[in-house]
């Protein structure tokens, strides 16, 4: 039997009664070589995949090949010499299994005239009943299989499916894809009750600058292609459940709300019927991408990874760069072009990776992509530093001190074109300069505001809201009253028939109206900033009571403050602002100077783009560095270093 058990604020994989710290190692390219330095790292969880299918890459997914054969026939032989392989490299190692569900080849030949492209098209696949019922019986004849042969050595079943194995639907981008006679087509036609509704294309959907109104067609067409995907996924992991019996962990990667890629025409938007699941245990994400990988940039997250928690789920944070031993060519001579250049930079980032996922009360693992990633003395001896210290800080109490609370929605996010950018300004690039404001925040679903727990903030965020309903207006109001309540951009603009000023204006109670022209650049204090495109319509503040926060070029105001609320008409905000803007809260601001910070009651961890630092710690005394072991003494208030630019600094008290 396995189970999440939680001790103290800290998460474990418990098997058989034994608990083994949530830490773990994955590879497309598993070899004796690679698993066993991982071993020797301390790492006793793995994962393995089993796939027969090619990557985005155009190279197999696994080397050892698929067991899906047939209707009804499976060769589970490539899965016991993977298996086998594992067992006797990692001799006290446990495994979580990964299946790749997608259509094969034999099951095109045996349907054609139909799109059998699950991996492509998944909402479209979510419809093929022949296709569904075949992959639950494959998944449950394989977890029947391995629980019988190998029962006693696996921690966790996973399930993947559609584009990059992430459940991410690509119809909308293979314009060879001729969806106008397709289920899912039909299916939105007689929804909407338009039998000759011509199909949304990428084109059509990206069509504009204002926001996407939810009485759209266009809406109701992206809205209902990711009830399908949702759909689907719950309807696998319920018939998995039916020979696993919750005997096992089950999880998988699904619901990106924050990343720069693409948030609206994947699909995935519905991820929060997936998420309450209660056939599901946890939840799986990539680091973040692009610039919160640089050495420069801060490291955070694609989910609103703490309404994961509040449903008593596990995620895993899954630490996939690319080290300087990853610039090789693959089977098909591509190579991966984002490798780092110096060791040194690789292993800063990985530490306050490291620290990010413990701040979060969460699992993570490290995925040897294609193999040979970690392949030299100083990359083992990192991963078993790592190891080491994850390790050290499971003994302890763990409980987030965070002051601030961000709520994001994802339907909200359907009303946004992405080639405006507003869904990433109004999202990760608001978390990103977040995370350099010098204090740490928890990051919800909107949904999920009446589950948490007002005492515990001081500063409310609302980032996306285009769509904050009556019921939640009214429990912010009643709820609220004496926090500090940010509203960005359209929040709640939204009555049933437009997006409205007016209704923004009563919701930050200050008079916000409808701007002309095109440039939201703006100034606070001497920083500029902006909207990356141009996400019409624009706001401005006309509130002769409200304190001027930040003006326009042409000096409207951008954003202001009245009583308990703000509001800002552009966004990303910059760090000042945040970090000015929490102060004023109350909130307790650890580093002033826009270095990113990871921080609970357990460790305080800093990475600052400068060499001289000074945090603001709670409590005087003796402070142990982690990845060092030096000691720094905390004097009035103030712990004051001197390291290399962008060293991740890890303190616990001694």
């Amino acid at each position: 039997m396995v189970r999440i058990a939680d001790e103290k604020g800290i998460p474990f994989i418990e098997i058989d009664g034994t608990r083994h710290t949530p830490a773990a190692f994955r590879s497309f390219r598993p070899r004796p070589d690679n698993i066993q330095l991982a071993y020797r790292a301390g790492v006793r969880l793995f994962q393995i995949l089993v796939s027969g299918l090619n990557c985005t890459l155009n190279v197999p997914y696994s080397l050892f090949g698929g067991v899906w054969q047939g209707e009804g026939k499976y060769d589970f032989s490539a899965f016991d010499r993977q298996f086998d392989m594992f067992r006797e490299n990692a001799p006290e190692g446990y495994f979580n299994v990964m299946l790749q569900l997608d259509a094969c080849p034999w099951f095109a030949a045996s349907h054609p005239g139909e799109d059998t492209d699950s991996y492509r098209h998944i909402s479209e696949a979510a419809l093929n009943e022949d296709w569904k019922r075949a992959a639950a019986d494959y998944l449950k004849a394989f977890i029947a299989y391995a629980e019988e042969k190998y029962g006693d050595r696996i921690w966790a079943y996973s399930i993947a499916a559609g584009s990059s194995n992430e459940w991410f639907d690509a119809s909308l981008f293979d314009r060879d894809f001729d969806r106008e006679n397709t289920r899912l087509t039909a299916l939105w036609r007689r929804v909407i009750g338009k039998p000759d509704a011509p199909v949304p294309t990428l084109e059509s959907l990206e069509d504009g600058c204002g926001l996407r109104r939810p009485d759209s067609d266009d809406f109701r067409y992206l809205r209902l292609a990711g009830e399908q995907i949702s759909r689907l996924i719950c309807f696998f992991a319920h018939e998995a459940q039916k020979t696993l019996c919750h005997r096992k962990l089950f999880g998988l990667f699904f619901g990106y709300a924050y990343t720069e890629g693409h948030l609206i025409c994947w699909n995935t938007n519905d991820y929060e019927r997936v998420w309450k699941s209660d056939d599901i245990d946890m939840l799986y994400a990539p680091a973040s991408y692009r610039h919160h990988r640089d050495i420069d940039g801060v490291s955070t997250y694609q989910y609103t990874v703490d309404s994961i928690r509040l449903h008593k789920k596990l995620y895993l944070h899954e630490n996939d760069h690319r080290t300087p031993l990853a610039r090789f060519p693959l089977e098909n001579g591509a190579m991966l072009q984002d490798a780092y250049t110096r060791f040194s930079d690789w292993r800063e980032v990985f530490r306050r990776e490291l620290c990010n996922t413990m701040q979060k009360q969460a699992a993570f693992w490290w995925f040897d992509f294609f193999g040979g990633y970690y392949g030299a003395p100083e990359y083992e001896a990192e991963l078993a530093l790592e190891k080491k210290v994850f390790d050290a800080l499971a003994k302890g109490t763990r409980e987030s001190v965070s002051e601030i609370a961000v709520f994001t929605d994802p339907t909200s996010l359907l009303c946004t074109r992405e080639h405006t950018l507003l869904c990433h300004d109004s999202g990760i690039r608001c978390i990103d300069t977040l995370h350099r404001c010098g204090a740490p925040f928890d990051i919800f679903n909107l949904n999920d505001l009446p589950l948490t727990d007002p005492a515990r903030y001081k500063l409310y965020i609302f980032l996306n809201a285009y769509l904050l309903s009556d019921a939640q207006i009214e429990w912010i109001r009643e709820n609220l009253t004496g926090k500090t309540k940010v509203f960005v951009h359209a929040a709640g603009a939204w009555d049933g028939k437009s997006f409205n000023p007016e209704r923004v204006s009563s919701l930050c109670g200050m008079r916000v109206t409808e701007r002309t022209g095109t440039d939201s650049t703006s100034e606070y204090r001497g920083t500029p900033y902006r909207f990356s495109g141009s996400p019409l319509p624009l706001y401005q503040v006309e509130e002769a009571g409200a304190e001027v926060l930040a003006r326009y070029a042409d000096g409207a105001v951008s954003c202001a403050r009245k009583g308990e609320n703000v509001y800002s008409a552009v966004a990303p905000l910059p760090w000042q602002l945040w970090r000015d803007i929490a102060d004023a809260a109350g909130v307790h601001i650890w580093e002033n100077n826009g270095a990113a910070t990871a921080v609970c009651s357990q460790f305080v961890c800093c990475y600052a783009p400068r060499e001289e630092v000074t945090l603001r710690m709670k409590r005087d005394g003796a402070y142990r560095e982690l990845f060092s072991g030096e000691t720094f003494v905390c004097e009035n208030g103030e712990l004051r270093y001197r390291a290399e630019k962008y060293r991740t600094m890890l303190f616990v008290r001694e």
